[in-house]
C-alpha cells in the first residue's frame, strides 16, 4: 500500500491521506513539468477514478511504473499522438530491419518543404499489414489511422479493436478519441490489466513491464529513471 500522507508531505500538499486532484496533479508534475495545467488537471481527475478500479494505485511500484511509462510515451504529458516526422538516420535506428540503409529511409524522411506527407507514408509503411492493419499498407492509411495514440501510445487496429470491445468508447469510428488525455488514460489502464503488467511489476521485472507495453525495450532507461524519481515520493 501507498503511505499517502508521507507522499503528500514530500509533494508539498495537505497530508490528509486521501489522494485527490491536488495530490495527483503534484505527482504528475514530478514527471510532467512542462505539461499544460489543463492536461495535468484532466489526468489527475482521471487517475482518481480509474487507477483504483485497475489496482494500479495498490502499491508504490505499480503507480510509479504506470506514470513513468505514460510520461515517457507522451514526452512528459505533452504529446498525445506518435510523431513520425523523423530524419532518415533516425528511421534507420528505429526500424533497422525495414530500413537497412539511409537510401532506403530517405523517401520517408520528414521534409517540411515537401507538400507530400512523409509522416503518413512512413506510418503506412511500418505499420501496414500488421496486427489488423490492412495488408496493402502503403496503399491505404491504416498505418496512419491506427498510429500510436495516447498515454501508452496505443498502436495498430487490432489493439484499438480489443480496447473498443472491452470499453465501448467509440474509438474505431473516432480514433482521435484515443488521443484525449483522460480517455487515453482509461485505455492505458485497460491495456495494463489485459497485459497483466501489474504482475510483472510485483515480481520486480520492470524490463518485462516495458516489453508488454512497448513491444521491446525502447525507452527503458528513461522509464527506469522516471520510475525511480516517482519512487522517491511514493516509496
Amino acid at each position: 500500500m501507498i503511505d499517502w500522507k508521507t507522499a503528500q508531505k514530500r509533494l508539498g500538499v495537505t497530508p490528509d491521506g486521501v489522494p485527490g486532484r491536488l495530490t495527483y496533479s503534484a505527482l504528475l508534475r514530478v514527471v510532467g513539468a512542462t505539461a499544460k495545467p489543463e492536461v495535468i488537471d484532466e489526468l489527475a481527475r482521471a487517475c482518481i477514478v480509474h487507477l483504483p478500479a485497475y489496482q494500479i494505485d495498490a502499491t508504490p511500484a505499480r503507480l510509479a511504473n504506470f506514470l513513468g511509462q505514460g510520461s515517457n510515451e507522451t514526452g512528459g504529458f505533452t504529446v498525445w499522438e506518435e510523431n513520425l516526422r523523423y530524419s532518415a538516420k533516425r528511421i534507420t535506428q528505429v526500424w533497422p530491419s525495414r530500413f537497412p540503409t539511409l537510401a532506403s529511409a530517405l523517401p520517408f524522411a520528414w521534409d517540411p518543404s515537401d507538400p507530400d506527407r512523409e509522416d503518413i507514408a512512413l506510418a503506412n509503411k511500418v505499420y501496414g499489414g500488421r496486427m489488423g492493419n490492412e495488408l496493402n499498407g502503403t496503399d491505404d492509411d491504416d498505418g496512419w489511422d491506427w498510429r500510436g495514440s495516447g498515454f501508452l501510445m496505443l498502436t495498430f487496429r487490432a489493439n484499438y479493436e480489443a480496447a473498443e470491445k472491452r470499453l465501448g468508447l467509440g474509438i474505431l469510428q473516432h480514433p482521435d478519441l484515443a488521443r484525449l488525455p483522460a480517455v487515453s488514460l482509461l485505455i492505458a489502464c485497460d491495456f495494463w490489466r489485459a497485459g497483466n503488467v501489474n504482475a510483472a511489476i510485483d515480481r520486480g521485472d520492470l524490463k518485462e513491464a516495458r516489453r508488454i507495453t512497448n513491444g521491446g525495450a525502447v525507452g527503458l532507461d528513461n522509464v527506469l529513471a522516471l520510475d525511480a524519481k516517482l519512487m522517491r515520493i511514493l516509496g
